[in-house]
């Protein structure tokens, strides 16, 4: 049985779609076609029944995927193990990073680590804090940088980066240039990042450490992304609380200007997050080993304000 067959017919398994597999093999449409075909004429056995636009994978399909599920992994494995032997990594890396890490660091640092294994293709997965623990969690990451702790001991997190975030207004705002009590921002409509981000959880614990609930804040808007929330700022809407990597060039340009309120410390840290006692593939193993040495980071631990998901 061909493996690059099988490798096809998951791929058709798994999206449902001739037109989707052979975008991620990187094949025609009639070629993943004829593969299909040809394994199907070799186990005597329909795999997929044709509903116009739509297919359906067969009972039969549905027993061969396991096993060559199981045959695909077993060969990754065996050319990890022959790579590792002679000090070379190839194949594919699937890491994950919240936000602020996934825009404004990791692209530049998968850079880096690209120099050192050219034949290493890297695949960058960006969500919410939440998100990308859990997909950590599932197996789908090797690891991710994210900007928040979630109170889960199957996972260890590591603080490698510190990070800031600013409240930020339009230039003409009445509260810029002047100091004002914590209170103050109560009183004010803002912007804030969705739930499960890590910029609204570690908010909701600096605001409560400030004698402030995230609850009494004005929500006048709910955004899933920083820039998001900068253009809804720069129009008005609601002051915005923001990572300082994110608003640089716009504090530079005048675009928005950083408020100031007492006793509000906004000053955090990004972590790396893997999954207890998970034997990591050498890739992973490289990637984090080059991100601790680059960035300075510690052993893996649970940081004591944990959160809860």
């Amino acid at each position: 049985m061909d493996l690059r067959r099988l490798q096809v017919f998951t791929k058709v398994y798994e999206h449902r779609s001739f037109s989707r597999a052979a975008e991620d093999v990187l094949l025609s449409q009639p070629t993943v076609s004829g593969h299909i075909k040809t394994l199907e004429e070799d186990l005597a056995v329909r795999l997929f029944d044709r509903l116009g636009r739509e297919i359906m994978p067969t009972k039969a399909a549905e027993l061969l995927y396991g096993h060559a599920r199981r045959v695909l992994e077993a060969v990754d494995q065996a050319q990890e193990a022959v790579d590792a032997f002679l000090g070379r990594l190839r194949g594919e890396l699937v890491v994950g990073g919240s936000t602020i890490p996934g825009q404004y660091v990791l692209p530049a640092f998968i850079g880096r680590f690209r120099l050192l294994y050219p034949e290493l293709r890297v695949i960058l997965k960006i969500g919410g804090t939440s998100e990308i623990a859990a997909r950590v969690l599932s197996g789908e990451l090797e690891a991710g940088v994210v900007g928040a702790v979630i109170d889960d001991e199957r996972l260890a997190f590591t603080p490698v980066m510190d990070d800031e975030l600013c409240v930020i207004a339009w230039p003409d705002h009445p509260l810029a240039g002047r100091q004002y009590a914590i209170k103050v921002l109560a009183e004010e409509p803002v912007v804030m990042r969705e739930p499960g981000s890590g910029t609204r959880m570690f908010l909701a614990q600096a605001l409560k450490r400030s004698g402030l609930d995230i609850a009494d804040l004005q929500v006048a808007a709910e955004m899933g992304s920083t820039m998001a929330v900068l253009q809804a700022v720069r129009a008005k809407v609601g002051l915005g609380f923001i990572s300082q990597r994110a608003v640089t060039d716009d504090l530079a340009a005048g675009r928005v200007v950083k408020l100031k309120f007492k006793g509000l410390k906004l000053a955090r840290k990004f972590y790396l997050v893997t999954r207890h006692r998970r034997t990591h593939a050498p890739a992973a193993q490289a990637f984090i080993g080059l991100w601790m040495a680059d960035l300075g980071g510690g052993q893996p631990s649970e940081a004591p304000d944990a959160l809860d998901p």
